[in-house]
């Protein structure tokens, strides 16, 4: 239950404590700045190398455009597409929307993004380029039939009949905004000249031709087809277009036609696709993303990758502020996540997140910090005293140690460590380890002086039980710290003194015995060492016994040889293949024979 609290309290504190200020507020804002704004740092379309449109449309007098794109609306004699030269005549044969359609087809090409180059923005996307453009209607309805006044309806290969062609050359200039990887939506307007032909017989002959303007208007949307290789991308779209091809005077033969010229207003719905280079999504629409939704360390290391790459980009100066926004944030955030990991019992990553927030912290949130740190602590502490006797003494002490270290202040680390080492001492003391469990005692009592009146006990029955086996299975090493440990022990309780002095007496009695016993074989084993080391391996007149035995061994026989005035003792070392026959006289080595 205590651990579900700590949990419970470890949210709450990272709510109320200390809070991150947040890029935005409210899931509606989140929401309509993940839209409305996923493409403040993408990259301009720079230019278009060429773009095809083409359609369908209908056509009109002056008012046409007063009506929808396909404009139904018969037309009257007063909003006729023709200039008449006399009012004698009547135009009656476009009355029908069938006679009032045709196909349109432009290609735009190098439309370059000219501003770019001087005024480094990507708000929007001016650019300017060159055009061609050809108009078919498709109706061919015949001449007007005779009205007060005889049409001339005959060429040299059939008769005349009405169908309006263009053929133009123009400038034009697109407006466009791109709020999304793969949208963009524009406006665009051309204007240019055009060769134009009213007239065409049945055998092919154009008639009433001449040079006219033509413009248009146009909104449109497009999709974008990222590429994942290149700086290009391919774009396909739709397009509501306004035209218009103005004419006021024909070449024609003299009484050929009433007609000195048009003025045909033109709406339709076109088809586009293109190539464009620029308009990709960068690494800081990237890293904005991350940092509406509060992750910002994956921001702020989007926003270093954004200015490192783009050198002369627009919006370099609103990047670096973001970055330096998302920096003061990502010690709060990497607090939530510490909270998160200490919520799933995952202490080292709890940890590991927390001394991170902790570089950059300001006071508040360091002081938040340290409290997350307590409670950690305090976990790990409960962890030991509920399941002590399901874990082993190590990994009891390490999570205790764990805990200390990571708050040094809990004062529940010395109660509990002390009581760990109160186990180990008792543990150590079965196994006959004394001076261990005396060190394990005297430990418990340093770190938790209260735990003395249960380890002095305890002390005085360890005592007696070193005085039974210290003079058996004790080494100088032993011996040395039982002698310390019963000093210490005494210091502890002074009580004990005249118990105790006796045993360190003995005790030191028998370490120095000891270390008598172990000097002298140290000697000896040193001159046998130094012997061996300076003695020659043959042998060698002048040698004394001692010298040869150390040679030889001992002879098989020893006897006597006398000489004229001289007395030998004789060696012989007698083997299956030679006899050898040492002589000494006065313990020194004067013959070999062999």
């Amino acid at each position: 239950m205590k651990g579900i609290i700590q949990h419970v309290f470890m949210g709450l504190l990272s709510i109320s404590f200390c809070q991150e200020s947040t890029w935005e507020k409210s899931s509606t804002s989140i929401a309509w700045n993940s839209f409305s704004h996923r493409m403040t740092f993408r990259d301009p379309i720079v230019f278009t190398p060429f773009e095809v449109k083409a359609g369908y449309l209908n056509y009109g007098g002056k008012d046409y455009w007063s009506g929808s794109i396909f404009n139904k609306t018969p037309i009257t004699t007063s909003d006729l597409p023709v200039f008449l030269d006399s009012t004698q005549y009547q135009f009656n044969i476009l009355d029908a929307l069938s006679n009032r359609r045709g196909t349109f087809v432009e290609v735009d090409i190098l439309r370059t993004n000219l501003p770019h180059f001087f005024i480094h923005q990507n708000y929007f996307d001016l650019q300017f380029g060159l055009g061609f453009q050809y108009t078919d209607f498709l109706s061919n309805p015949s001449l007007p039939s005779e009205t007060g006044k005889e049409w001339i309806k005959t060429a040299t290969r059939g008769d005349y009949h009405f169908r309006p062609r263009s053929l133009g050359l123009n400038t034009n200039t697109s407006l466009s905004w791109q709020l999304s990887r793969n949208r963009a939506t524009y406006i665009y307007h051309s204007f240019g000249v055009s060769s134009i032909s009213l007239y065409e017989s049945e055998g092919g002959d154009k008639d009433l031709t001449g040079m006219g303007l033509s413009e248009s208007f146009g909104i449109g949307t497009k999709y974008i087809f990222n590429q994942s290789r290149g700086d290009f991308n391919y774009t396909i779209g739709v397009e509501a277009k306004w035209s218009r091809l103005y004419m006021t005077s024909v070449n024609a033969a003299e009484d050929l036609s009433p007609i000195n010229g048009v003025d045909l207003r033109a709406s339709g719905i076109f088809l586009t696709t293109g190539i464009q280079f620029g308009g990709k999504h960068t690494d800081g629409d990237i890293a904005y993303s991350y940092m509406i939704n509060n992750d910002f360390i994956s921001a702020a290391e989007g926003f270093e990758n954004f200015l490192a790459k783009k050198r002369k980009h627009g919006k370099r100066g609103k990047s670096q502020a973001m970055l330096e926004y998302c920096q003061s944030q990502i010690p709060y955030q990497q607090v939530n996540y510490g909270v998160e990991a200490f919520i799933k019992s995952e202490f080292t990553d709890a940890l590991e997140w927390f001394n991170a927030a902790e570089k950059e912290a300001k006071d508040d949130l360091k002081i938040e910090i340290q409290q997350h740190r307590r409670n950690i602590a305090a976990e790990l502490l409960d962890s030991v005293k509920n399941y002590k006797n399901q874990m082993s003494i190590a990994e009891a002490e390490k999570l205790i140690l764990m805990a200390q270290n990571i708050y040094p202040e809990l004062t529940q680390v010395n109660e509990t460590l002390a009581g760990l080492y109160l186990d180990k001492g008792k543990l150590n003391t079965e196994i006959g380890n004394y001076s261990a469990a005396i060190q394990n005692y005297l430990d418990a009592i340093q770190l938790y002086p209260t735990i003395e009146s249960l380890v002095i006990p305890k002390l005085k029955q360890i005592t007696n039980s070193i005085m039974k086996d210290a003079f058996f299975a004790m080494n100088d090493d032993e011996l040395y710290l039982v002698i310390n440990y019963l000093e210490s022990i005494i210091e502890l309780n002074p009580e004990m003194e005249n118990e105790l002095d006796s045993y360190i007496v003995k005790l030191e009695l028998q370490l120095e015995n000891q270390r008598s016993k172990s000097e002298n074989q140290y000697a000896q084993d040193y001159i046998i060492q130094r012997k061996k080391e300076t003695m020659p391996e043959i042998l060698q007149l002048g040698m004394t016994y001692e010298e040869v035995k150390q040679i030889k061994g001992l002879p098989k026989h020893i006897g006597t040889m006398n000489e004229p005035r001289r007395q030998f003792e004789m060696w012989t070392y007698p083997t299956d293949s030679i006899t050898s026959r040492l002589y000494f006289e006065n313990n020194m080595l004067v013959r070999i024979e062999e």
